[in-house]
């Protein structure tokens, strides 16, 4: 697909058009995220004209817009993850005088479809903020698996939005996925059911050592218990643990709330944090499921990552936990059926 890619569809000034976006769309990018978010859309890769045109002029990410004339009215986003094989579908954005009048889906296949064709793709995920973007991801060509939800990461106008989170594994490359020893899925439920439905070569075969898939991380921290690397993103007041070094269970969790409670350096408060843990570490994903005396202080199953970390020719599941530490309003924007169905997915000790 090159940069002069389009499709039409009526509008209401004539055809809204859709393609690759350009350098020379900086500011209506910008101008877009600013419009739809009210101005709070606290990523500055979408909302800062000088970075986004640096960002399209690299071409290092895959950038889709929608236009009414000369006017951005949608973009779509796909992110690379070189190390692993893997694309982030993400920041979408309508106008909400647009929404429901083009369709919009063809953003996000073209996202995909560009994505899909990288020989760095294994693995496309992404995330609906809504039912309404459910429902629209649902309309795209590739079969969407929604295998769970972030545990409210996001804040918006000051409460916290719950969105799902979907993947696909790109059928135009080859990814073989390692099944652990035993799953916390529980059978014939809506994740299981998910999780089937990819078209993914299945094996059995030996986990990795690695506790947490790893990655790029902004912070480290040392202590007794051992060492722990974390990024901050303060606007959302969240953290994200890519990666832990503990000799024991206990000690990977005593890490993870030495973090949490602000024992090293960090850009403010942190009151929502999100690990991945390979999905046969089960003593681990039990142990930060503990309340220790006190409910806040735990983490809680929020969803089931299929072929998610690369390591060699295979790729292993991982488990999505998160914790709170806030009492923020959460909204699911209509997504509260499918979110408690991801929930009674998992066992009961883990939920």
């Amino acid at each position: 697909m090159t940069a002069d890619s389009t499709l039409g569809h009526e509008s209401r000034s004539g055809a809204i058009e859709f393609r690759l976006a350009i350098p020379a769309d900086a500011e209506g990018i910008a101008q877009l995220y600013d419009d739809v978010y009210f101005g709070s859309y606290p990523i500055a890769e979408c909302t800062d004209p000088t970075l986004i045109r640096r960002i399209l002029a690299a071409d290092e990410h895959i950038w889709v817009i929608a236009l009414d004339g000369d006017l951005v009215v949608g973009a779509s986003v796909g992110r690379p993850e070189p190390a692993n094989h893997t694309y982030e579908l993400c920041r979408a954005a309508v106008r909400r005088e647009y929404s429901g009048r083009g369709n919009f889906a063809v953003m996000f296949d073209m996202t995909i479809d560009a994505a899909k064709a990288r020989p760095d793709c294994q693995l496309i995920y992404g995330y609906a903020r809504s039912e309404r973007a459910r429902q629209l991801f649902s309309r795209v060509s590739y079969r969407i698996s929604w295998v769970g939800a972030d545990g409210g990461q996001h804040m918006f106008l000051g409460d916290r939005e719950e969105h799902l989170i979907g993947v696909c594994v790109n059928p135009d490359r080859s990814a073989t996925r390692v099944l652990p020893p035993s799953s916390i899925v529980r059978p014939a439920s809506l994740v299981e059911r998910e999780i089937e439905a990819l078209a993914a070569e299945s094996v059995e075969g030996e986990y990795p050592a690695v506790l947490t898939p790893g990655g790029a991380a902004a912070f480290t921290h040392r202590s007794e218990h051992g060492r722990i690397w974390y990024s901050v993103f303060a606007p959302s007041r969240t953290a994200f643990i890519s990666d832990i070094e503990a000799a024991i269970a206990a000690d990977a969790r005593a890490l993870v709330w030495e973090v949490l409670d602000g024992f090293p350096m960090a850009p403010g408060p942190i009151e929502h944090a999100t690990v991945y843990v390979l999905a046969d570490k089960l003593e681990l994903i039990a142990e930060l499921c503990t309340a220790a005396g006190d409910p806040k202080r735990r983490f809680t199953v929020r969803g089931y990552l299929p072929a998610w970390y690369k390591d060699g020719e295979g790729r292993y599941d991982c488990v999505v936990l998160t914790a709170r530490t806030d009492d923020r309003l959460t909204a699911r924007n209509g997504l509260e059926p499918l979110i408690d169905q991801i929930e009674s997915s998992f066992s009961e000790e883990f939920r």
